[in-house]
């Protein structure tokens, strides 16, 4: 009998806002599944940096009540526990068309991950026939899909 590997995730930032920020939806619920060890969720320094920040900004806080000090300190406890960490990560890819998004990006090529979950158009583009960069991407990294929360949830087995 071979057990087979758990798929290989990273989550963008916005992910992880959308989850702790409304408690409920599909980012809530990959989050869960994360937590249920569902799937491996990856990680980088910067990853936990631009969490904290982010999740921390008063102008964000003020729109979602949910976000405290202690459930953001919560979820990057539970990342740094239960996350792999990946540090640092390499600059495998130049991604002009958002230079923001290259840190989860790289992340997710060097983790060797099988979905990237997001709700970034700029990265989503990667997978759309009609966008002019994506082919070459799709060559280069052919195991990488990119995708969004309710679509991931619906590619993973049933947990």
């Amino acid at each position: 009998m071979t057990t087979e590997e758990p798929p290989r995730v990273v989550f963008d930032t916005m992910v992880f806002l959308q989850a702790v920020g409304s408690g409920k939806g599909a980012a809530y619920a990959a989050l869960q599944r994360f937590e249920a060890g569902d799937f491996r969720l990856f990680v980088s320094r910067d990853t936990l940096d631009e969490v904290r920040n982010v999740l921390s900004r008063p102008e964000i806080r003020r729109k979602l009540s949910l976000l405290t000090d202690e459930r953001v300190a919560a979820l990057i406890g539970r990342l740094e526990s239960k996350a792999t960490l990946i540090d640092p990560v390499p600059r495998r890819v130049v991604y002009e068309r958002d230079p923001k998004d290259e840190p989860v990006l790289n992340l997710a090529i060097e983790a060797r991950a099988d979905y990237l979950v997001t709700r970034d158009n700029d990265l989503l583009d990667l997978m759309r026939e009609d966008y002019s960069g994506a082919a070459a991407f799709r060559i280069q990294f052919p195991s990488l899909i990119i995708l969004e929360p309710v679509t991931f949830l619906a590619a993973l087995p049933p947990g």
